[in-house]
């Protein structure tokens, strides 16, 4: 679809172009989380914006891109999270747990992305490009742990595990305090991601060493 020119679809409030597009973005993800792909409309958007649907289509060619989009919006701003605790954590179990926290501090970025990847399975058409996005998320988690793991065997700073086993424990475990939330709306779940991070600390103690 050819970009329209930029006189069309101008926002009313007179935004830059790129406070615009992240307007959209902002309001999509919201909206998309809120409810589902197929339900939410390009004139939901507009409404929600203040912006009309050409300039949507201006930046973004048709809804299959502003849904991916949207996703990776949430990603980034879930990874952003974790640089900024990335940077004060001075060893691979302090890595462990700032990964697990951020699953607090972004909780509802994180809680938007998996909604949002739940929604788009049960379509009837999956697109490489939104199959590209959610698996970026899980890829990316899964360095990080992996990383972190191995670098901690390795020094002896945690038990001998499977490093590749509890990598895929905690991404799993996570996911599901988060689906849970969805479906029991009286659960708690920042308590239950901090009791990853008590069981955690625990499962990597070295065993005390025989003399």
């Amino acid at each position: 679809m050819a970009k329209r020119p930029h006189s069309v679809g101008r926002p009313k409030s007179g935004s830059l172009p790129v406070e615009a597009e992240t307007a959209i973005l902002a309001a999509a993800l919201d909206l998309f989380a809120a409810k589902n792909f197929s339900s939410v409309r390009t004139a939901d958007i507009a409404k929600a914006t203040g912006f009309n649907q050409a300039l949507i289509f201006y930046y973004f060619d048709n809804k299959e891109e502003l849904y991916r989009r949207a996703l990776q919006l949430a990603i980034e701003q879930a990874f952003q999270s974790f640089r900024l605790s990335r940077a004060a954590a001075g060893d691979p179990a302090g890595l462990i747990f700032a990964w697990i926290d951020t699953h607090i501090r972004a909780y509802d970025s994180i809680a938007k992305l998996i909604k949002l990847s739940i929604d788009y399975i049960s379509t009837a058409e999956r697109k490489a490009s939104i199959d590209r996005a959610i698996r970026t998320f899980y890829d990316d988690e899964r360095e990080v742990l992996l990383s972190a793991l191995e670098s901690g065997i390795a020094s002896g700073a945690f038990a001998k595990i499977d490093a590749s086993q509890t990598a895929t424990f905690i991404s799993t475990y996570l996911d599901g305090v988060f689906v849970r939330a969805m479906i029991l709306p009286d659960f708690k779940p920042v308590p239950a991601i901090r009791g990853l991070k008590s069981y955690m600390k625990e499962h990597l103690t070295p065993p005390p060493s025989r003399r």
